[in-house]
Order: C-alpha cells, then sequence, then structure tokens
C-alpha cells in the first residue's frame, strides 16, 4: 500500500522546534518555554506536543498571522501597480504588532 501525502512529508514540514519558533518570534527559546502556556490561554496560542517541544507548524503559522492585527489592503485588482516597499512595511508592522501582542520589547 502507497504512503499517504502526510507519511511522505519530512516531520519539518509538520512541525516546528522550539529554537526556530523561538527565532520566529524574536524571542529566546528560553522566554519561548516559559511563556507559551500564557499565551496559549490569554492569546489563543497552539498548545505544543505533549512529549516533546514542538508546535503543529500550520497551526502555528496561522496563528502568528492572527496576531498581526495589520489591515490588509485588499488586492483583487490584477491592474493595481503595488509599490515595492509595501511588503517590507507590512513585515515590519506585522512584526510590531506580534511583539506588542507578546509584550516583547524591540
Amino acid at each position: 500500500m502507497p504512503n499517504t501525502i502526510a507519511q511522505d512529508m519530512p516531520t519539518a514540514h509538520v512541525v516546528i522546534g522550539l529554537a526556530e519558533l523561538a527565532q520566529v518570534m524574536s524571542i529566546t527559546p528560553d522566554k519561548l518555554k516559559r511563556n507559551w502556556r500564557r499565551w496559549h490561554a490569554k492569546l489563543g496560542m497552539p498548545r505544543k506536543h505533549h512529549a516533546t517541544d514542538v508546535w503543529p507548524r500550520r497551526q502555528i503559522e496561522v496563528w502568528l498571522t492572527s496576531q498581526a492585527h495589520v489591515n490588509a489592503t485588499p488586492s483583487n485588482d490584477n491592474t493595481f501597480e503595488v509599490p515595492e516597499e509595501v511588503h517590507e512595511t507590512r513585515v515590519a508592522e506585522q512584526n510590531k504588532a506580534l511583539r506588542e501582542s507578546l509584550g516583547v520589547s524591540g
């Protein structure tokens, strides 16, 4: 019997580890380990695996995106020219909003 798509996927595509998630969130792994339960209760952060420090990657991606609190510019008009600096501006706004919601300075 052939493997399913999930069985063929490397584990790194399914879960995100402590160090990588901390890097994405611009915090130390220690701070993430100490605070994830509070963020789970207060901000809806997904729960980590019960046996180790890994989180479901897709749920974390959705959660991080939802924490940005940045209004998206409608992009249905395919003729609209988007200035090059818009992406960098949006990423900076999202990072700032995420840090504020997590109480991280910087």
